[in-house]
């Protein structure tokens, strides 16, 4: 088994001790016992053996399979608790699932939350939640459709856009207070100490429907405002350095196909290798501010290389499609814009259209980083034609 101080783990979770276990591996079982906190990170991760203290866990699969006597904090594709925790569960993932006693309070967001174990307190929001193991303290739930059943000492408040449903023999000690499209048909066999109050539905609320509707909505003002950002960009890149665009754009389109391949090659590379050499850098104390510094550049070159994939787009009209109309060669900010606006469109195309967009954006990616290659490392009198 594979340790080693994940520094990143160490920035994204608070350390409730100083002594503490990180393991790290694509799949991992933790089956040996740990003296102290565990920091545990992998593709798909098995806790199978007793924690005497914290867990803090992150993976695509994550599976808790032994008693946790601290806190758990959680967060994943998917989430199974089945085995006591004697602290507080905090939980994020697309789908939840804790089917054993927690003694403290759970905090939980996910697509999918099922608490089948019974809680101290518990604080839900997702789309799908069931609390069926009941609580000691106070219940909030918010989501879509909800499932309450069990016993409950504590008050209970429910908001659900689509569904509530209360199932038989629920006891709730203290209140309900409930929001819903509709009344909950309470069972004859449910116990209400405090009462039930229905404040009906809240216009803010949405339905699965609307919800589907807005995130429509919302992806298409998103997809409009991208492009007018990058059209904007363009257009003034190319206005205030009309010689530095006109460059890149000679160097993709007249080059030859084979010097295009090796630009597209290395801006590939770029796009894979940079990522992992910034990461090997923030897990190392010394490296940390030079990663720091690359991961800034690597966002800047990504931005830059979409906004030029623009710019080539357009000179390209220009040379060919527009050259009809214009014997003119030099590439405007006009023609930044449009192209921009095509190379969006043409996005849109299925398969065809995101290869289009993503050679042209690598290709301008390895431009870019041979012309600052140049600037930075080659004499002036030594300068040679790409």
């Amino acid at each position: 088994m594979k340790r080693i101080f994940l520094t990143l783990l160490i920035l994204l979770f608070p350390l409730t001790g100083l002594a503490a276990t990180f393991v790290s591996e694509n799949e991992l079982t933790l089956s040996e016992p740990v003296p102290d906190n565990a920091y545990v990170a992998g593709a798909n991760v098995s806790v199978s053996t007793d924690l005497p203290a914290d867990l803090t866990v992150a993976g695509g699969t994550v599976g808790i399979y032994a008693p946790v006597t601290g806190d758990v904090l959680a967060a994943g594709g998917t989430v199974v608790i089945e085995r006591p925790v004697g602290g507080d569960v905090r939980a994020a993932s697309g789908r939840i699932n804790i089917s054993s006693d927690v003694a403290g309070d759970v905090a939980a967001a996910g697509g999918t939350v099922t608490v089948s174990g019974k809680a101290r307190g518990v604080y839900l929001f997702g789309g799908t939640l069931a609390v069926t193991g009941g609580a000691s303290g106070p219940v909030t739930l918010y989501g879509s459709d909800i499932t309450l059943s069990g016993d409950f000492s504590g008050d209970v408040e429910i908001i659900a856009s689509d569904h509530f449903t209360i199932g038989e023999n629920t006891h709730i000690a203290g209140t309900l207070r409930y929001n819903a499209p509709e009344q909950a048909a309470i069972p004859a066999s449910a116990k209400i100490d405090g009462g039930a109050t229905y404040t009906g539905s809240y216009a803010y609320v949405p339905t699965k429907e609307e919800a589907r509707k807005f995130a429509l909505a919302g992806a298409g003002i998103f997809l409009v405002v991208r492009t007018l950002a990058g059209m904007i960009v363009a257009g003034l890149l190319v206005g205030l350095f009309p010689t530095f665009a006109g460059r890149i754009a000679d160097l993709a389109l007249t080059s030859g196909g084979r010097r295009t391949a090796l630009f597209a090659l290395l801006g590939f590379g770029l796009f894979v290798a940079s990522p992992l050499l910034i990461l090997l850098l923030l897990l190392s104390f010394v490296g940390a501010g030079i990663g720091l510094l690359l991961g800034i550049l690597y966002l800047l070159l990504l931005l830059l290389a979409y906004i030029y994939a623009g710019i080539i787009a357009g000179a390209a009209l220009r040379r060919h499609a527009l050259a009809r109309f214009s014997s003119r060669t030099e590439i405007s900010w006009r023609d930044a814009v449009l192209g921009v606006l095509v190379l969006n469109l043409i996005g849109f195309v299925p398969v065809v259209g995101p290869l289009v967009k993503f050679f042209l954006a690598i290709a301008a990616a390895g431009i870019l980083a041979s012309l600052a290659y140049r600037f930075a490392f080659r004499s002036l009198d030594t300068q040679e034609t790409v």
